[in-house]
């Protein structure tokens, strides 16, 4: 029973994700956690991109030579996109990338 409650135990999970051109270079288009999870996005971009991480509300801004990070621990379950704020243009609230919380 041990050895079952281990698997369970939350885990910390580092993501390092580069942009191009407002886009993920490589690598998922959603990343995957369990609920309570402590979390961290790692950001680098090629251009200054401020990212927002609806459910958790978190926003960062990112630029070249400028990384920025998003750690939190993952409470809320359920699928959140990170989007790219952009006001008054088309990019405005467009999905960078998914986060999806497990129960």
């Amino acid at each position: 029973m041990a050895a079952g409650a281990a698997a369970q135990a939350p885990e910390r999970k580092t993501f390092e994700l580069s942009l191009v051109d407002g886009k993920v270079a490589a690598g998922p288009g959603t990343v995957r956690v369990r609920r309570h999870d402590e979390v961290e996005l790692r950001w680098s971009s090629d251009r200054r991109i401020v990212l927002h991480l609806h459910g958790y509300d978190i926003e960062r801004t990112v630029a070249p030579g400028a990384p920025a990070a998003m750690a939190f621990k993952a409470d809320i379950a359920g699928r959140f996109p990170v989007t790219e704020h952009a006001h008054g243009v088309a990019r405005h609230h467009r999905a960078v990338l998914y986060l999806e919380v497990r129960p």
